[in-house]
Formats: structure tokens, C-alpha cells, sequence
């Protein structure tokens, strides 16, 4: 049965958020709640990736992450990724990688049992072969937990209908081209995130600047100075 709020209860609801996240992060992705869904997609050799790891090392300050290597699985490119990014001291325990066998109807079973991941990504929504009914299940059976759906592009948009559709109900949507993430976050933010400098600059040249725009300063960015947005 559908629930009715009265403007009063509306605004005395409270809403938990990820705490202490780096300026960079809050300036680009916004103000983050600790059950979000985004959706990442881009060409091959944008800075996907690198985007990906650093995302996850920032995640796993709040709680355990699975990343479902659906293409890479447990292959050497993965392991090589993991080397770069991950330090085995800091991080063992606080995720975990599954490969192309970790099925949706599988995960649904896993995200039940006690001490399960708190964040999930899934890389790639072309490779899961899901619906966007199953989409729907899976964030209305999972409320409490956050999701990050990689896809491939077609041209400057997410491949196929179901990512489409993931596209326009994700909160965070993020375009990554020539090492920058392009931001359309309704948590705030909207900035682009710059994932490699140098390679940024040597693809965008002149534009560098003009395409990133102000840098955010080394501070922590205040919630009232962050714009919420809809599409």
C-alpha cells in the first residue's frame, strides 16, 4: 500500500549520509546518502577504471564493498588494477571480488545473509544480461545499500535499453570521457571530476580548463553550499 506524508512529516524526516568524504568527491558527486545508485559509463581507455578503484577505496572507509567483475573475472588485468590501487595491509577484509558466475539471482541470495556488503559494484551491465524490472527488484529488495552499475557506451550514452533506463532513475549519473568525469548528481555537486590530471590534459589540450572549471579547495565543502538538481 502506498504511504502519504504531510508536508510536516516530510521535512522531519531524517536521512543518513556518508561522513567525512573526500572535498574532491563532494565537490563533483555531492553530498552522498548511505544508500545511493549510480551509473558510470564511457568509452574504453577513458579512465573508467581508475575512476572505479578510486571510488572503491573511498567507499570502503563506510563499509565492505563486492566488486563483481563480470568481464575481468579473476584474470590477470584485474589483479594488475588491483595492484595499482589497493594496498593488500590496508584493505583485506573490506572487499571482496566475484566473477562473470555471480549470477543475479545469486547476489539477491548473498545481500540477504547478515554482514553482507554494504556497497555492490557491478561491472558491467551489459555483461549481468539483466532487465530493468529485475533493476527495480533488486534496489527496492536492497534499500539499505548502495549499487554502482558500469556500462559500455554508444557514443555519449549508456548501451542498450536497460542501461538507458538505469541512466534516467539513477540519482548519480557520470559521463567519464578523456580522464574527467562529467557529474549529474541530484545529492549536489555537479562538478566535473578530474580522475588523472595528466591524462586530462593531454586529451582536453587548451580546454583543460574551461571543461573542469574551479578546483575545489582543501577544505570540506559545507551541505548548504551544494545544489540539489533533478533532470
Amino acid at each position: 500500500m502506498a504511504r502519504v506524508l504531510g508536508l510536516k512529516q516530510l521535512l522531519q524526516r531524517t536521512y543518513h549520509f556518508l561522513e567525512h568524504l573526500p572535498v574532491e568527491f563532494t565537490h563533483s558527486f555531492g553530498r552522498l546518502t548511505d544508500n545511493f545508485i549510480m551509473i558510470i559509463w564511457g568509452q574504453s581507455g577513458n579512465g573508467k577504471s581508475n575512476l572505479i578503484m578510486q571510488l572503491l577505496r573511498t567507499l570502503m572507509l563506510h563499509g565492505n564493498v563486492m566488486y563483481v567483475g563480470l568481464e575481468e573475472g579473476f584474470e590477470n588485468t584485474m589483479q594488475m588494477t588491483a595492484l595499482r590501487h589497493l594496498n593488500e595491509e590496508s584493505h583485506t577484509g573490506k572487499i571482496v571480488f566475484a566473477d562473470h558466475e555471480m549470477t543475479y539471482a545469486e547476489l539477491m541470495i548473498r545481500l540477504v545473509k547478515k554482514k553482507s556488503p554494504r556497497f555492490i559494484i557491478i561491472d558491467s551491465l551489459q555483461y549481468w544480461n539483466i532487465n530493468y524490472e529485475q533493476y527495480k527488484a533488486l534496489k527496492e529488495r536492497f534499500k539499505k545499500k548502495s549499487f554502482v552499475f558500469i556500462s559500455h557506451a554508444n557514443g555519449k550514452n549508456p548501451e542498450g535499453a536497460t542501461a538507458q533506463k538505469i541512466r534516467y532513475d539513477a540519482p548519480i549519473k557520470v559521463r567519464v570521457e578523456g580522464c574527467v568525469a562529467f557529474v549529474i548528481s541530484r545529492y549536489g555537486g555537479n562538478n566535473p571530476y578530474v580522475i588523472w590530471e595528466e591524462g586530462a590534459k593531454k586529451y582536453w589540450g587548451s580546454q583543460f580548463r574551461k571543461i573542469v572549471g574551479p578546483r575545489p579547495k582543501e577544505t570540506l565543502v559545507e551541505p548548504e553550499q551544494l545544489q540539489l538538481v533533478s533532470e
